[in-house]
C-alpha cells in the first residue's frame, strides 16, 4: 500500500494578520482536512509565509515547497483557496502546471480542483477575478488619494516630518494638519542656517548638533548625515509638504544583500519604494518653518558640497559590502581604510572590515560590542577561495553533509519504520481489547502498555528525523545542481574575473559571513532557508588570523 507523502501550504498579505496569528486558522483547516483524507501532515511539511504578498513568488516557504515537489519529495499539497497560493492569475497557472508535470496532486480546500474543462475554467475565473479586484482596490486608493491631496487635504499623509506633530482625522475633527513643534522648529532653523549662511557640510552640521546635545527624532543624540540630508531635501518646511514623494515599484532581479539587523532575510513585499519625479509631486499648504530664500539657499550649497565631494580622491569599493555582520552583537561590519605607515615606513592604504556596534559614537558614546576588526585582504580573499571551491567541487556539499553523521536516509528505511509503527499501534489496540475483557490482570496491562507507548515514541521520533534528514539531502542534491549550471555559465575564467565579476558571483552565492572573535562563518544562499540555524543552510567556517 503507497503512504501519501503530503504537505500544506499557508499565506497572509499583511504584516497585521501575521501579528495578529490569523494564519493558524488556515493551518487548523487544513490539519484537519488532511487528517480526514488519512493522510496526516509532519511538521516539516507545513508550509507558511507570514505577512508576504501574492503578488510575488519570492517567499521563502514556497521556495523550499517547490523545491521538495520538484526532487519528488511530496505527492499532494493542501491549499486554502487558490488566491493563498498566488494573487497573480499568471503565477498560479506556472505553480499548476509545474506540480502538474512532477505528478503532485494539488488540494484546494474551497472547492475541488476537477478534471473536466468546466472545472479547470471556474479555477482560470476565479484567478482572474483576485487579481483584478487586487488591481481595482489599488487603483482606487490611489486616484482617492491623489484627489485628495490636489484638493489641499492633509489626511493622505500618516506622519509629520521632523519638526511637526501630526494631528490624526480624529483628533483634528474630521481635518488632518501639521502642528509645528516649538523645540524641534529651533533644530531645523539652525541646520537651515549652518547650511545657507554658514556653508557648512553635513559632517560639520552633525558635529556641532551632538556638541550642543540636540536630540533627533527618535530620541537618540548621535545625528547622521542621512538624518540632517533629509531634512534639508523637505519641502514641508518651507510651508508646502509633498504627497507622492515616492511610488512602489518591482524589486531588481539582483541578489539581495545580507537582511539588516531584526529583519527577515527576504523582504515580504514584492514592490519597493522608488524616488518619484519632484514634477508628479502633489504639493500641500502647511505652517512655514524657514523662509523659501534660506530653503532655497540651503539646496544651492548643498549642490556645491556635492560637486566639491566628486573631485576628491574616490577609493575602491569593498568586496563583500552588504554582506558582513558580527555574530556577537547582530550589527553590520563595514568597510573601513586608513591611511598609515606600512612596510619601509612609507604612507599606503590599509584596508579593515570593522563592527558597527564597536563605535561609540553611534550610541551615545558608549559602544556595545568588543568584536575586533578583520583585515579586508585576508578576509575578502579568503571568502573568494570558498566561492570559487564550491563552484569547482559543488558535491561537497553532500559530502560535508555525510561527514557529518547526517547519512540521508532511505526513503525505503523511513517506510520499514512506519510499518513497524503500524503494528506496534495494532499490538497497542489489542492490549486494550485484551484487558476490556479481563484476559489480562491489570498490572500486567499497565506495564505493557507503557512499553509499546514508549517504543512507539521512539520510533515517531526516528521517522520525523530521517524524513527531515531524508529532505535535507533532497535539498543538498539540489543545490549541487544548481551550482553546477551557474559554475559552466561563469566558464573556465572564473580565477582571473575582476572585481566587479567576484562582487556579482559572491553576492549571487553567499547569504552572509559572520564575523565572531575567533571564526568566520560564510553561510550560502544555495538552500532556501534564510535563517542559518535550520538544517537547510550550508556554512563554512574560518578561523580569523
Amino acid at each position: 500500500m503507497t503512504t501519501i507523502r503530503a504537505a500544506f501550504y499557508a499565506r497572509v498579505s499583511s504584516e497585521q494578520q501575521a501579528t495578529a496569528h490569523t494564519i493558524e486558522s488556515q493551518t487548523a483547516a487544513l490539519n484537519e482536512r488532511a487528517q480526514s483524507d488519512g493522510t496526516p501532515v509532519p511538521p516539516e511539511r507545513q508550509f507558511a509565509d507570514d505577512g508576504y504578498s501574492g503578488a510575488t513568488l519570492i517567499r521563502p516557504a514556497l521556495d523550499r515547497l517547490r523545491d521538495l515537489a520538484t526532487v519528488g519529495a511530496i505527492d499532494r499539497i493542501y491549499v486554502h483557496s487558490p488566491d493563498r497560493l498566488a494573487r497573480n492569475y499568471a503565477y498560479q497557472v506556472l505553480l499548476l502546471d509545474e506540480w502538474r508535470r512532477r505528478g503532485v496532486e494539488l488540494v484546494f480546500l474551497n472547492r475541488p480542483l476537477g478534471k473536466s474543462p468546466e472545472d479547470d475554467l471556474l479555477l482560470q475565473v476565479q484567478g482572474i477575478v483576485a487579481e483584478y479586484e487586487r488591481a481595482k482596490i489599488m487603483e482606487r486608493s490611489r486616484r482617492g488619494k491623489k484627489h485628495a491631496a490636489q484638493a489641499g487635504s492633509l489626511n493622505v499623509m500618516s506622519n509629520a516630518p521632523f519638526g511637526y506633530r501630526y494631528v490624526s482625522v480624529r483628533e483634528g475633527g474630521g481635518q488632518a494638519r501639521f502642528e509645528p513643534v516649538a523645540e524641534q522648529v529651533r533644530i531645523v532653523q539652525q541646520i537651515f542656517s549652518w547650511i545657507g549662511r554658514d556653508r557648512c557640510t553635513l559632517a560639520e552640521v552633525c558635529r556641532r548638533l551632538q556638541k550642543t546635545g540636540e536630540v533627533t527624532a527618535t530620541g537618540k543624540r548621535v545625528w547622521s548625515r542621512q538624518a540632517v540630508w533629509h531634512i534639508l531635501q523637505n519641502p514641508a518646511y518651507q510651508g508646502r509638504a509633498a504627497y507622492g514623494k515616492t511610488r512602489m515599484m518591482p524589486r531588481g532581479k539582483k541578489a539581495r544583500p545580507r537582511a539588516a539587523r531584526g529583519r527577515a532575510a527576504e523582504p515580504r513585499r514584492s514592490n519597493a519604494p522608488t524616488a518619484a519625479d519632484p514634477k508628479d509631486w502633489v504639493l500641500v499648504p502647511v505652517p512655514a518653518l524657514v523662509d523659501v530664500a534660506l530653503f532655497r539657499a540651503a539646496q544651492k550649497q548643498l549642490e556645491e558640497n556635492r560637486s566639491r565631494a566628486r573631485l576628491g580622491r574616490r577609493r575602491p569599493g569593498y568586496l563583500l559590502q552588504g554582506l558582513t555582520c558580527c555574530a556577537r552583537c547582530g550589527y553590520a561590519y563595514y568597510g573601513k581604510t586608513t591611511h598609515q605607515r606600512g612596510a619601509g615606513r612609507k604612507m599606503k592604504d590599509f584596508c579593515y572590515y570593522r563592527c558597527s556596534g564597536s563605535d561609540g559614537y553611534r550610541f551615545g558614546g558608549e559602544r556595545i560590542c568588543s568584536n575586533s576588526q578583520v583585515q579586508g585582504k585576508f578576509l575578502d580573499s579568503a571568502v573568494w577561495h570558498e566561492v570559487c571551491d564550491l563552484l569547482t567541487h559543488p558535491e561537497r556539499l553532500e559530502h560535508d553533509h555525510q561527514r557529518g553523521g547526517k547519512v540521508g536516509a532511505s526513503l525505503e528505511h523511513i517506510e520499514t519504520l512506519k510499518a513497524q509503527r503500524l503494528k506496534l499501534q495494532d499490538a497497542l489496540e489489542r492490549l486494550i481489547d485484551c484487558f476490556t475483557e479481563d484476559l489480562i490482570e491489570k498490572d500486567q496491562f499497565t506495564s505493557r502498555m507503557a512499553r509499546t507507548r514508549s517504543r512507539i515514541n521512539e520510533l515517531d521520533k526516528k521517522i520525523k528525523d530521517d524524513a527531515g534528514d531524508f529532505d535535507q539531502l533532497d535539498h543538498l542534491r539540489l543545490a549541487a545542481s544548481r551550482l553546477r549550471d551557474l559554475a559552466a555559465a561563469v566558464g573556465p575564467q572564473l580565477a582571473n574575473s575582476d572585481w566587479h565579476r567576484r562582487r556579482d558571483i559572491i553576492r549571487t552565492l553567499v547569504q552572509r559571513i559572520e564575523i565572531g572573535p575567533e571564526v568566520i562563518k560564510i553561510v550560502f544562499r544555495v538552500t532556501q532557508d534564510a535563517r542559518g540555524s535550520g538544517p537547510e543552510s550550508i556554512a563554512v567556517t574560518l578561523s580569523r588570523v
